[in-house]
């Protein structure tokens, strides 16, 4: 009888600090009691990267977020140190964020001087962004993976990217929100 916002306010506490919770599973007769240390979540945006063969790299990223740049760097340099010459970003079903982390990846594609993206409102001029220095990416392959589920600032970095000639972008027609 408890609604969602009811459960995470009584799931959240201290650092450190214990919860005891009972789970009630279908099929299973009695509550299955558990104490559960409240403890920082971290919510990464590159849920994964690794090589497919010897020279072709995959990193799935599923948010743009405040840190989404450094951890695809971070993916992206461990994945050349292991031979990578080309790469596979997959943005499948990653419904966006912030649009400076889409800009700031893009950028590691692009030559200096690309448009990347301009945002333009009723009451708002319009502002470009582009590329702006040697990105540590701009030699190697790359494909793009998008879908339907695909939005926001995941258009924007397949957007500039295709734009750009810079890869190929493979996949479904995307969500439509970041090229409003």
């Amino acid at each position: 009888g408890l609604s969602n916002s009811k459960v995470m306010k009584l799931l959240k506490g201290p650092k450190g600090t214990k919860v005891n919770i009972g789970v009630k599973r279908s099929g299973v007769g009695k509550v299955i009691d558990f104490t559960i240390k409240r403890d920082a979540i971290p919510i990464f945006s590159v849920e994964s990267s690794y090589m497919l063969d010897d020279s072709i790299g995959y990193i799935k990223i599923i948010r743009f977020a405040r840190t989404t740049h450094e951890e695809f760097i971070n993916a992206s340099k461990d994945l050349k140190r292991k031979g990578m010459k080309q790469l596979i970003v997959d943005l499948r079903n990653n419904s966006g964020g912030y649009l400076n982390a889409a800009t700031e990846l893009a950028d590691e594609f692009l030559e200096d001087g690309k448009l990347i993206v301009y945002t333009e409102g009723k009451a708002r001029k319009r502002q470009d962004f582009y590329s702006s220095k040697s990105g540590e990416l701009e030699k190697i392959g790359l494909i793009v993976l998008i879908n339907e589920g695909s939005a926001s600032a995941s258009e924007i970095l397949a957007g500039a990217l295709q734009d750009n000639d810079r890869g190929l972008i493979v996949g479904r027609r995307s969500f439509g929100k970041g090229l409003v």
